[in-house]
């Protein structure tokens, strides 16, 4: 349609030839408004778009390598600590054993000393029955002769007489 006068293609398919200037002119303008003030934003947007992506993503790939690093650090930090506790352990079982070998050895001085000094007792406690023993002894043989001398008898009185003052010892 070209002003109002209508064509007919001779082709059904085909556009006529006004119909095909009229729109590559159409489009031309329309092109052109668009480069001119529709794409210049779009492609603003498209690479904000794009350098807010790249950041995201280079802010994501810092973010895993600081959270790598932590973690190696964590599991650094786990394994010096299970070395300390184990050194912990075996201070306190060196520790232990070191303290029970010296309370086995100072109860073995005490026993040593308290034998030693049931020793020297039971040693003093023996001097001191020998002594008394000797003294009684000593009276008993004192008391012996007197009743002797006293009874001036012939040796075979004396026997029973000593046998009686042994009798007597024994039941005091």
């Amino acid at each position: 349609m070209v002003f109002g006068v209508v064509t007919q293609s001779p082709n059904p398919i085909l556009p006529s030839t006004g119909e095909i200037i009229w729109s590559v002119i159409s489009f031309a303008i329309l092109l052109a408004v668009l480069v001119k003030y529709a794409f210049p934003p779009v492609a603003s947007m498209m690479a904000k778009r794009s350098d807010k992506i790249r950041d995201d993503l280079e802010a994501a790939e810092s973010a895993r390598r600081d959270a790598e690093r932590l973690a190696e650090e964590r599991r650094e930090e786990l394994g010096r600590a299970r070395e300390e506790g184990q050194r912990i352990i075996e201070d306190a079982r060196a520790t232990g054993e070191a303290l029970r070998q010296e309370a086995a050895a100072e109860a073995q001085r005490e026993a040593q000393m308290v034998r030693e000094q049931a020793q020297l007792q039971v040693a003093a406690e023996r001097s001191r029955l020998i002594l008394e023993l000797r003294g009684e002894l000593a009276g008993m043989a004192i008391e012996l002769s007197t009743r002797i001398l006293a009874h001036e008898l012939a040796s075979s009185e004396v026997d029973p007489l000593v046998e009686s003052f042994l009798a007597e010892a024994d039941s005091e």
